[in-house]
C-alpha cells in the first residue's frame, strides 16, 4: 500500500469561509453596546410602554445572531484543529444536504378535522451530539460544504476542498483516522466514501449513522439495503421498542444498534471504549468489510 503524503503537503482550496478573530472580537464588544444605545434612543422617541418589553427582546435576538456570526468567524478550521491536537482524527463523512435537514415538531400537510397544530422546525443532524460524545477519541473533522461563507459552529471542524483534490485528501484522512463516522447515502460521492471506508478501515472503528428506524422506517430500510449491497454487511432490524440511530461493530464484527436518545454520550460510550481499546490506527488492518468486486 503506497505511503500517504503528510497532511501539510496536501493541496488546499483557494476559497474558504470568512474567518477573522479580530472582527469576531469587535462584533462581540460592539453589538451589545450598540443594542443598548438603540434601545435608549427608541425609548426617548416613544411613550409606548410596550417598547420596554418588545425592544429588549428584538435587540437581544439581534445580538445573539451577531454573536453566532462572531463565533463562526473565530472558529478553527480542520487543519488548525489537527495541528493543535496530534491524536489521529475522527473523520465525519456525510452528504452535504444532511447539514440542512430539518425535522418538524408535528405532522405537516393538509389536515381533515381536529385542530391544526403549530409546527416548528429544528435541525435533524446528530453531528453536535456525536461530536460531544467522541471528545475522548480525537479531533472531529469533516469536509465543508462548498460555497459556505460562514463555517458552522459546533460539530466537526471543517476543511474545504476543491473538486479535483477532495478524494485524495479524504482518503489520506481516512487512512489516518482513529474512527470514521459514516452517514451513508446513494449519491455518487457518498457511495465512493462507503467503499473507501470498507477497503481501508477496521469495522470496529466505524460508526454507521442511519435514518431513525421509528421516525423514518423506509429510509432506514433503504440505507440497510445500501450497506448490504456496498459493504456486504447485513444490518439487523432494530427492535420495535428501540429507535435505532446508528450501528457500531463489536469485537466479533457484529453490528450493534444504538439509539442516541436520551443521551448520545452514554449511548456511544461502548463504541468509544472499543476504539480506545484498539490502540493507534493501523493502515491495512485485516478486519475490513468484504466488498464485492474488491
Amino acid at each position: 500500500m503506497p505511503e500517504q503524503p503528510p497532511l501539510a503537503l496536501l493541496p488546499r482550496p483557494a476559497k474558504t469561509p470568512m474567518r477573522s478573530r479580530a472582527v469576531a472580537l469587535a462584533i462581540k464588544i460592539i453589538s451589545p453596546i450598540l443594542a443598548i444605545y438603540i434601545l435608549i434612543k427608541l425609548l426617548e422617541i416613544t411613550d409606548d410602554w410596550r417598547m420596554w418589553f418588545v425592544g429588549p427582546v428584538v435587540l437581544g435576538v439581534g445580538v445573539l445572531m451577531l454573536y453566532g456570526v462572531a463565533n463562526s468567524l473565530s472558529s478553527r478550521d480542520a487543519w488548525e484543529t489537527m495541528q493543535n491536537d496530534s491524536r489521529p482524527p475522527i473523520v465525519y463523512l456525510r452528504p452535504f444536504r444532511h447539514d440542512s435537514d430539518q425535522k418538524a415538531s408535528a405532522p405537516e400537510g393538509v389536515r381533515e378535522g381536529g385542530v391544526t397544530p403549530d409546527v416548528s422546525h429544528a435541525s435533524s443532524s446528530k453531528e453536535n451530539e456525536i461530536s460531544k460524545a467522541l471528545t475522548r477519541l480525537g479531533p472531529f473533522v469533516g469536509v465543508g460544504r462548498p460555497g459556505e461563507w460562514l463555517a458552522p459552529v459546533g460539530g466537526a471542524s471543517r476543511l474545504y476542498l476543491s473538486d479535483d483534490n477532495w478524494k485524495q485528501v479524504v482518503e489520506s484522512l481516512v487512512r489516518r483516522a482513529a474512527a470514521v463516522i459514516l452517514q451513508p447515502e446513494s449519491s455518487e460521492g457518498t457511495v465512493w466514501e462507503v467503499i473507501l471506508v470498507a477497503r481501508s478501515m477496521d469495522l470496529r472503528r466505524v460508526l454507521l449513522v442511519v435514518p431513525n428506524s421509528q421516525l423514518r422506517p423506509l429510509g432506514f430500510a433503504r440505507i440497510c439495503g445500501l450497506i448490504e449491497q456496498r459493504l456486504n454487511v447485513f444490518l439487523p432490524s432494530a427492535p420495535e421498542s428501540m429507535a435505532c440511530d446508528a450501528f457500531y461493530f463489536d469485537g466479533n464484527l457484529s453490528p450493534v444498534p444504538i439509539s442516541f436518545a436520551p443521551d448520545a454520550t452514554v449511548a456511544l460510550a461502548p463504541f468509544v471504549d472499543l476504539v480506545l481499546g484498539l490502540g493507534g490506527p493501523e493502515v491495512g488492518n485485516s478486519n475490513v468489510a468484504t466488498v464485492p468486486g474488491r
